[in-house]
Formats: C-alpha cells, sequence, structure tokens
C-alpha cells in the first residue's frame, strides 16, 4: 500500500505536494516557502551543491504524496565526549503510525549507518531559530519560521519512541495593551542615562551590521548555551541579504557599551500573513505581492533578542525593548510573538510571564530518539546558564 523514495530532482515536487495534500482543509496552516526549505540543504547556485549531508525522501500511498521526512548529520562537529546526534526535519504525514513508522524508519536508518547515536526531531541543519520543535499545544496561526503540524504528530513521535527532548514556549503580546510602567520607567533611566548608545539597522551601514550581528551572536550566545559554537561572518551576510526585502530597519536594534555591542534583537514581520495563497511557490509575481504587502502586516516575530549577562540585571534588555516597542507601534504592528524559549531558560520565561499583556500562546517539543540503546536518554538542560 505505501512506498517510499528518496527524492530526486524528478520527483522534488512530491516532497512538496505531500504537505499540501496533508493540510489541504488545514486554515491555520501555511506553506513555508520551497526555496527557503531547501536552502537548508542546497547552496543558492545552480550547482545545488549540498551544504550538509542529508537525504530526503516522500512516502506515497496508491502514487499519491501522503508524507516526507528529511535526516541529516549535525553541521557542527560533536565534542569527544558528547552523544553523535542527527537530525529529522520536515517530517509530516498522514494519521497513520504505519506510514509514520515507514518515514522514521528510513531516516533512522540512514543516521545509523552514519554511526548516529541519537536522532533530534523536528529539527534543521544550523541553527535554531525557525522550523524547530512539533507544536504540541496551540494550534493556531504560526508567524513564519514557526512549525505547525497536525495535533496527531505528538502521538506518532511518542509511540515510536521519541522522548521530550525539551520544551519550547512561545509568548504572544498585545501591544494594544499597556506595559506595566514600571518596566517602562525602568528602561526610560537607562536610555536617558547615556551610558550606552542604541542604533537601529541602517542599510548604508551593511558591513557594519553583519560585523555586529556576528560579534554579539557569538560572543553573547555563548554564555547561555554550553554547546554554542561560532558562527561564521558569511553565514549571517548570506540571511541578511535573503531577508533585506523584507526587513524594517526601525525592527532591528543594537546597543553598545564604549561602541563596542553587546546586544541586539532581530523581529520581522510574519510573512505568514501575506504568502498563504503562494502555496510555497515564490515566484516573481509572488515576489512582488510580498514586497508591496509587507508593510501592512500586523504581526512581527522575535528571531533574536540577547544583551550580554553583564549588562542584563541594570536594565538594559528592558531597554532595547522599549526601542524596539518604538519600532512595532511605529509600523502598526499590533501583535508580537517572542519565540522561542526553552524550558530550561527560567529566567526568560519569567520575564515574558510577568510583562502582564502577554500569554503562553504555543508549546513546542524538540523530541530525542535513541539509536543506540546503550547511550542513557538525558533532558536537555542548559548546563552553563545554571551554574
Amino acid at each position: 500500500m505505501f512506498e517510499i523514495a528518496i527524492v530526486t530532482e524528478k520527483n522534488e515536487k512530491d516532497f512538496f505536494q505531500a504537505a499540501l495534500n496533508i493540510y489541504e482543509n488545514d486554515e491555520n496552516w501555511v506553506a513555508p516557502l520551497n526555496g527557503d526549505v531547501l536552502g537548508f540543504f542546497y547552496s543558492g547556485n545552480k550547482l545545488r551543491e549540498k551544504k550538509c549531508n542529508f537525504q530526503l525522501w516522500v512516502l506515497y500511498k496508491n502514487k499519491i504524496p501522503v508524507g516526507r521526512i528529511s535526516a541529516f548529520l549535525p553541521v557542527k562537529k560533536p565534542k569527544s565526549n558528547e552523544i553523535k546526534a542527527g537530525g529529522i526535519g520536515f517530517f509530516d504525514c498522514i494519521n497513520s503510525q504505519e506510514a509514520a513508522n515507514m518515514l522514521f524508519d528510513v531516516a533512522i536508518d540512514w543516521l545509523k549507518a552514519e554511526n548516529m547515536q541519537a536522532v533530534d526531531a523536528n529539527t534543521v541543519p544550523g541553527e535554531n531559530f525557525n522550523h524547530w520543535g512539533v507544536l504540541v499545544d496551540g494550534f493556531i496561526p504560526q508567524a513564519y519560521g514557526m512549525p505547525y503540524n497536525k495535533e496527531y504528530y505528538k502521538e506518532l513521535f511518542e509511540n515510536y519512541g521519541f522522548q521530550n527532548y525539551f520544551e519550547q514556549y512561545s509568548y504572544h503580546i498585545d501591544l494594544q495593551k499597556p506595559f506595566p510602567q514600571r518596566h517602562i520607567d525602568f528602561a526610560q533611566r537607562v536610555i536617558d542615562s547615556g551610558d550606552f548608545d542604541f542604533k537601529h539597522l541602517d542599510f548604508k551601514q551593511t558591513d557594519k551590521f553583519v560585523d555586529d550581528v556576528t560579534l554579539v551572536f557569538n560572543e553573547v550566545w555563548s554564555y547561555f548555551h554550553a554547546d554554542h559554537t561560532k558562527v561564521e561572518r558569511k553565514e549571517f551576510e548570506k540571511m541578511f541579504k535573503a531577508m533585506k526585502p523584507i526587513v524594517n530597519p526601525k525592527l532591528v536594534w543594537f546597543v553598545y557599551k564604549d561602541g563596542r555591542p553587546i546586544g541586539m534583537e532581530v523581529c520581522l514581520p510574519d510573512l505568514n500573513q501575506v504568502i498563504k495563497p503562494f502555496k510555497g511557490k515564490l515566484n516573481l509575481f509572488n515576489s512582488l505581492k510580498l514586497v508591496s504587502k509587507i508593510k501592512k502586516v500586523k504581526r512581527a516575530r522575535v528571531i533574536v533578542f540577547g544583551v550580554h549577562p553583564d549588562y542584563q540585571r541594570i536594565g538594559v534588555t528592558h531597554a532595547l525593548y522599549v526601542k524596539m516597542l518604538g519600532g512595532l507601534r511605529e509600523a502598526g504592528v499590533t501583535e508580537l510573538e517572542m519565540s522561542w524559549v526553552g524550558d530550561y531558560n527560567q529566567a526568560v520565561n519569567r520575564i515574558y510571564r510577568y510583562l502582564g499583556n502577554s500569554h503562553l500562546a504555543k508549546t513546542h517539543i524538540t523530541y530525542r530518539y535513541m539509536i543506540d540503546k546503550n547511550c542513557k536518554f538525558e533532558r536537555f538542560t542548559n548546563e552553563k546558564q545554571e551554574n
């Protein structure tokens, strides 16, 4: 009844058609742009060179695409004492445990042959900004980059033997409601002190923007993630080129101390409010439509937000947030998604819970499956932050 095939250029369209078939009548789902999906695996040139070691499959039932899955090796080389964990991503499947098991089996067999000891799902190669986790609560329209799936996916994963590696919480903020005045006053005192400089993105200084993003991300994020690996400048340069047409400069802010960047936030308008009719295809007509309508989008998503820990307790985080709010209100944005925060990050979860106009809108789970049964499963914990 079911057949699985490796994805090639000849049947690549079926990899995307599988998802379109599964979510055909689901008003909450928006197809990710096909080019963005392939961009995790292939370089952007015509040679379609692989960016990582991966494989894609599509599942057919009576020759109709009804499921898909990707498997890939870690982009970052594991340390000698770390479990070798590969990844599964862009899993979509009809409500059939048999079908799901076939997809999981073929992906895990491939990873096992590559000497992986575990597999994490749903994930993507590289950083975890987008398309990460399995939605288990909050089945509402997602912002672009946040995974949406059917409610039965949780059962498909857990019945197979995947375990809860960590949970991801996304808070939504109603910008039409006031923030606690004490938070605003606290932030304003920091801004007025003159001890720090706050600047938003300037397209005329692209090179400086990329330099500052690279420095802040690699310096600040290493404090919060014990397994952080340096990201090369060229990767951020590629990201900036890709998102430049949709970026509002006043939604991207940096904070400096004595000329050195110590924090940043990057907020993007929610493309999903525009691209739903595209069904994943970004041709010339759709591109023009996207650019023309992006300024009317009323929801935005914070992709990155971080301040060096030496400056968090004195209100720099609050001040950076207030600067971002000014840009959001100027752009007419009424809803902000703060996504996502791991369950292990108690400090940030506490901040979001007590903003006064925020609520926990959805929960995703990153699952782990132990391929090597001799390896012990342990939930993820951010050791560097907890010590």
